[in-house]
């Protein structure tokens, strides 16, 4: 027997109606919501979306905000010894 939902997928429920694009991008935002992200924290691929916007390492535990449907990894944080030059005029005028 074949597989019936192979290229529709997820959306296969929705049958010929909203129109092909929207049912394609349902579709691109299921499969990417479904798909592990590597932890910035410990460099696993075991980040896993557990609710809107919401995504946590199951290794180290670490939560994450980020888009609601992909993780996209937070900036490094960087700390610099001096302040930017601006900065440093600005407090020595007050």
């Amino acid at each position: 027997m074949s597989k019936r939902t192979k290229k529709v997928g997820n959306t296969g429920w929705m049958g010929p109606r909203y129109g092909i694009r929207i049912r394609r991008r349902v579709l691109d935002i299921d499969r990417a919501r479904e798909a592990r992200a590597a932890c910035p924290r410990c460099a696993t691929v075991t980040v896993d979306r557990i609710a809107s916007g919401v995504f946590e390492c199951s290794r180290c535990g670490t939560q994450y905000a980020s888009g609601a449907y992909l993780f996209t990894a937070p900036p490094p944080i960087t700390r610099s010894e001096k302040p930017p030059q601006g900065e440093l005029e600005a407090a020595g005028k007050r």
